[in-house]
């Protein structure tokens, strides 16, 4: 038989030989292989092996609703080949099977079958939906307060349940992931990973071997497995080839079972580059002078996910020197900086942001970094650090930069103590960057029309390099907001973001102003532009 794999077009190359590599090494079908790896959809597969072997495919319609092959093939042979008997026509058993290349199996149903058998394509959910009929009744089973806890940790140790987590964890990481996600359905287990900050399905799983897989991602992460009523949180590290990660394993229960998110961030020591990050040259030098002052407070602001950490990263990089002692309080660490003090926040113990900076104050240090000010305490003690001699880098949630100020207020920071401290707010955003390899001049953006000052640029087209994605990695766009004399001035109970920006004060240019800045130099698309931060328009 020709390699129908080749009609498998959305798989790059590498990635179908390292499918191949793997089929050899485990003894598996490649298809079988394929679909773990998550490198194609069921519906993929059933159509590039229905393509090359001339086979028809089954439709869902044709499997029947109640099985009829017990006197003929056990269930366990036919979960194991993937294939489900459909019906009798005449003396003919009609077979649908995930993958007709495994010639032994073929060979046993028509033995089986006395030679009288016809096969057709089926896809893998429909024949593992079809057989799970014959052996808990359906999908109704979620869980029960009966099960055996004991059970799981068997089935949760079996190889395969431990080679399928190590290859979702080990995609993950290859495809750069930021996050990946195990999420209960009612038919199925689905599998998606974070890459450039978009999801994108990386598989499912047969809701048969769902709590296996669950449980055993839970042993590693040290949680209760029996515990499927209330959220958990872990961590663990894991080792992939010449890789390790630092896991962050949350669990939450839902309809159907447990869902799953699991942050992967390398363990190694970084050194960050403020230049490397998007700023652009006036904007590095707005930072470089509000990272010179000797005390004060320096906010980044933005989304969860904006990159406000990395931005954190890139000051402290700079900043780190023998001369000068750092201390970061964070959750998590998510770049290792050689020669920074840094501490992980364990709220289940008592140590908080809070409890955390009230310590480090006592071991003087020349700067202070604070993963968020998310508390008035936290907040307060930041501020006074900063007015007491220490220069003091923080994240806020906010929208925008001049937004910060409301937010610190609302917190319970006195305004004059904000008026005496503050330096610099910076907003942020991330936003994909195009890839190099396949981006597509254009003359025309959406926006245009309305003066946005978008002329030609590049658009997204999607190769095998950027996984057809059209993009690969991402940058920052910035807003950086400098409080001198006159704009420290407006700090007040009350005042709005509106306020800050109307202000007399020297015009700075805005985050939307930024992002024209990147689709100009052909370094991002307007349409990323509109997902990130909305409507393009002037």
């Amino acid at each position: 038989m020709t390699d129908w794999t080749k009609a498998l077009s959305e798989i790059a190359p590498q990635e179908l030989q390292r499918a191949r590599d793997m089929a050899t090494q485990t003894g598996e079908p490649i298809a079988l292989v394929i679909r773990r790896l998550g490198l194609a959809s069921d519906a993929s597969i059933a159509s590039a092996l229905s393509r090359a072997t001339g086979l028809t495919q089954a439709q869902r319609a044709h499997y029947p609703e109640a099985p009829f092959w017990g006197e003929i093939l056990s269930t366990r042979f036919l979960a194991k080949i993937c294939a489900v008997p459909l019906a009798l026509e005449g003396d003919h058993l009609i077979v649908a099977m995930a993958d007709p290349t495994q010639i032994e199996a073929v060979d046993a149903l028509r033995a089986a079958a006395r030679g009288r058998l016809r096969i057709v394509i089926g896809q893998f959910d429909d024949i593992e939906r079809a057989l799970l009929r014959d052996t808990d009744g359906g999908f109704a089973q979620t869980e029960t307060d009966e099960d055996d806890a004991e059970g799981l940790l068997r089935a949760a140790g079996e190889t395969p349940t431990v080679r399928l987590v190590d290859d979702f964890l080990a995609l993950a990481a290859r495809r750069r992931a930021s996050d990946l996600h195990i999420e209960s359905f009612r038919d199925r287990l689905r599998i998606r990973i974070r890459i450039d900050g978009v999801l994108h399905e990386a598989g499912s799983i047969s809701p048969g071997a769902a709590r296996s897989v669950i449980s055993r991602m839970k042993i590693i992460a040290g949680l209760d497995i029996a515990d499927r009523r209330l959220p958990q949180d872990g961590r663990a590290r894991v080792t992939l080839g010449d890789r390790t990660l630092d896991l962050r394993v949350a669990t939450a229960p839902a309809e159907h079972g447990e869902n799953v998110s699991i942050r992967l961030l390398e363990d190694r020591t970084q050194t960050i580059a403020l230049s490397g990050l998007g700023f652009s040259e006036p904007q590095l030098a707005l930072l470089h002078s509000a990272l010179s002052a000797p005390f004060g407070l320096i906010i980044v602001a933005g989304p969860t996910g904006a990159g406000k950490s990395t931005t954190l990263a890139g000051m402290v990089s700079q900043l780190n020197h023998p001369s000068r002692k750092i201390i970061s309080i964070e959750d998590p660490i998510e770049h290792r900086l050689d020669g920074v003090h840094q501490i992980a926040v364990r709220p289940e113990i008592g140590l908080t942001f809070a409890t955390a900076l009230r310590s480090i104050l006592r071991h003087d240090p020349d700067i202070l970094v604070v993963g968020e000010l998310r508390d008035g305490e936290t907040a307060q003690i930041a501020v006074d650090a900063a007015l007491t001699g220490h220069l003091v880098l923080a994240t806020v949630h906010a929208n925008d930069a001049a937004g910060a100020v409301p937010r610190l207020l609302d917190l319970g920071v006195e305004p004059s103590l904000l008026r005496s401290t503050l330096r610099l707010s910076l907003a942020q955003r991330l936003v994909r960057r195009l890839c190099a390899t396949c981006r597509r001049q254009t003359t025309h953006h959406a926006g245009a029309e309305a003066g946005s000052g978008l002329g030609a640029g590049f658009e997204a087209v999607g190769c095998p390099s950027c996984e057809q994605t059209g993009y690969r990695g991402r940058v920052g766009v910035f807003e950086p907001l400098p409080f001198d004399a006159a704009r420290a001035a407006l700090i007040r109970s009350g005042v709005s973001s509106q306020d800050l920006i109307q202000s007399d004060c020297e015009a700075l240019p805005s985050l939307l102003d930024d992002a024209y800045r990147q689709v100009r130099a052909g370094v991002t698309s307007a349409q990323e532009i509109r997902r990130v931060l909305g409507i393009v328009d002037a």
